[in-house]
């Protein structure tokens, strides 16, 4: 996810169309729990990661390796979310 939206950003697609980038973050919210259900919860933090190109550099420098997140467990991973991101579960399908 981090990559998808470094390579958005990467395009200028953020600044020419923030609309459509919202709607891109859920999009891949979405689609990723096809493949890891937990991972829909990471979406908005991937988002934000991607807005530091250092860490986009960093990545590259270290093989393309993301070490803060091979191996990191879920209950780790959570505290790098708002309390909101990390309980809200029905995220990004709205309520009713």
């Amino acid at each position: 996810m981090r990559l998808h939206f470094a390579a958005l950003r990467q395009t200028g697609g953020f600044e020419r169309s923030p609309a459509f980038c919202d709607y891109y973050i859920k999009f891949i919210g979405h689609f990723v729990s096809v493949y890891e259900a937990t991972a829909t919860r990471f979406a908005r933090e991937s988002a934000r990661w991607s807005e530091d190109p250092k860490n986009v550099e960093d990545y590259i420098a270290n093989g393309r390796r993301m070490e803060d997140v091979i191996g990191a467990s879920y209950a780790r991973a959570l505290e790098d979310l708002s309390e909101e991101e990390a309980s809200t579960v029905s995220w990004p399908y709205p309520t009713r």
